[in-house]
């Protein structure tokens, strides 16, 4: 029986691989600039790039910035054994940009093809990364996730020996361990930065999920009514699956505000019914109008959107029997959700027709007492009357004289005029629940009454600060109601209405 032989040549393979790597390695050191740029380029991108590490390691302190910045990224992708001490010495040389880009390369190379295993090489990587600055901090937080159990143990003695030493930037990197490692190294990092790392609680709360947000709780001793509200933003946005003293706590917080936190961003999909509806029954009957208003909202989103354990059906059921009242209360406050589920029809309104409604305020009349007719003044009354016997006689000068004066007097009467208006404070209705669209066509409304229909915008700017409209709700108003065809800005810095009639 005869063996077939095998139809590649390993050999002629191999002869052929180091023939281009050798190209490679002379081309880079060529005198011509086009051959050696092209060799650089392979060099990064060869599929055995690593095998030319050493030839790498020699050009990390070259002179032309390309072949060095590519022999960085050659190094940081396949640095092993001592070669890694030595890259990390001559990553002192550049600056903390082209540093990062070098870190975020070796982070990358770890994510396709993992860490080291071995301990020594694990205690290596530690010793070299530990003495990078702060600004890399996030990025050594990250690697540390591929270096085992000591790196565990590097972040863990972090967390408790330098809390007040680690950047904002660094609790991120905490969401990518192992799941028992995360756990562990949030409720570590909770604990201790309840006492002494307060500002790091907003980060934290962007890590933790319904496994781990329970740790939460330490930050409630002594909390500020802001670092409750993050802390219900997180439970909210994890989705709540129990109503546990600690939530409840939240359910019941003396500021309106915590509790609006809970529902606003609710993730509905990763909450359970009965968690959601318990909560619900207390906020249904709050007395702030807004956290009540949001309650009811919340309920009839839970007639279209199914939580985790239960479906629409179900959930319909159960809402309408307990909620019936609250719900068609909704119904007609939230006109963008679905209420058909429901079993009635709500009469859908365009949202430019509530903003026109309610700035379409009927001017005051005013009433202006009985005065006698105005008296018209001539040039002949502003003269001096003759002298008796005598006719005055006025020469082309004195005439150019006179009409300077009553020009330059008129010229001051509208000067007057418009410092008048602007002087003039403007009374507004300042409810607030007019959004700040609404509050800017009233007060276009009335100026456009007092000046004329193209109001500068620098003055329309000035008023819209005094009656509360920031400068960025200010523009933001302005863009809106301009691509809706409302108001026109022109070239010339005024503001006007396009198609309402005023």
């Amino acid at each position: 029986m005869s063996i077939k032989k095998d139809s590649l040549d390993y050999q002629a393979l191999e002869i052929k691989a180091l023939k281009e790597l050798k190209k490679i390695a002379y081309d880079i050191d060529s005198p011509d600039l086009g051959t050696m740029y092209d060799a650089v380029g392979r060099l990064a991108s060869h599929s055995t790039y690593r095998s030319l590490l050493p030839k790498a390691m020699e050009l990390l302190d070259a002179n032309d910035q390309n072949v060095k910045q590519a022999a960085f990224t050659v190094a940081g992708k396949s640095v092993f054994g001592p070669y890694i001490s030595e890259l990390f010495n001559n990553l002192k040389i550049l600056n903390p940009v082209e540093r990062e880009q070098v870190l975020q390369g070796i982070h990358e190379m770890f994510s396709q093809t993992g860490g080291p295993e071995s301990r020594q090489e694990q205690k290596r990587w530690i010793d070299a990364l530990e003495n990078l600055g702060k600004g890399h901090q996030p990025t050594v937080f990250a690697l540390m996730r591929f270096l085992g159990e000591p790196g565990r143990r590097w972040v863990t003695g972090q967390i408790r020996e330098n809390i007040d030493d680690i950047s904002l930037g660094a609790v991120a990197p905490l969401r990518i361990f192992p799941e028992k490692t995360r756990k562990k190294l949030i409720k570590l990092l909770v604990d201790i930065a309840s006492k002494k790392r307060r500002d790091i609680l907003p980060y934290i709360c962007g890590i933790v999920d319904q496994t781990t947000y329970i740790h939460l709780s330490a930050f409630l001793k002594g909390s500020k009514w802001q670092e409750r509200v993050e802390i219900a933003s997180a439970i909210s946005g994890a989705g709540i699956k129990t109503t546990s003293g600690f939530v409840l706590e939240l359910v019941g917080d003396s500021n309106w505000r915590v509790k609006q936190a809970l529902l606003e961003k609710l993730n509905i999909r990763n909450s359970r019914f009965s968690a959601i509806s318990k909560i619900l029954s207390f906020l249904v009957k709050e007395t702030h109008t807004r956290v009540r208003g949001q309650a009811e909202r919340t309920l009839l989103l839970l007639g279209s959107i199914k939580c985790h354990d239960s479906t629409l059906k179900e959930q319909r059921k159960k809402l309408e029997k307990q909620y019936r009242t609250q719900l068609l209360k909704a119904a007609q406050a939230n006109k963008d959700l679905d209420s058909e589920w429901l079993g009635i029809e709500i009469e859908k309104v365009d949202p430019m027709h509530e903003i026109m409604r309610k700035v379409s305020v009927e001017p005051k009349s005013i009433e202006v007492e009985d005065s006698p007719e105005p008296i018209g003044v001539s040039l002949s009354d502003l003269m001096s009357p003759p002298l008796s016997g005598e006719e005055t006689i006025f020469g082309e000068k004195d005439k150019s004289t006179l009409l300077s004066a009553l020009l330059g007097a008129q010229k001051k009467s509208i000067e007057e005029s418009e410092e008048d208006i602007m002087d003039k404070p403007i009374e507004l209705p300042l409810d607030p629940t007019i959004p700040p669209a609404s509050k800017f066509l009233l007060l276009l409304q009335r100026m456009s009454e007092t000046i004329g229909k193209d109001v500068p915008l620098n003055d329309l700017l000035t008023k819209a600060a005094e009656i509360g409209i920031s400068e960025e709700e200010f523009e933001n108003a302005m863009d809106e109601l301009e691509k809706q065809g409302i108001i026109y800005r022109s070239s010339k810095g005024t503001v006007s209405y396009v198609d309402i009639e005023l």
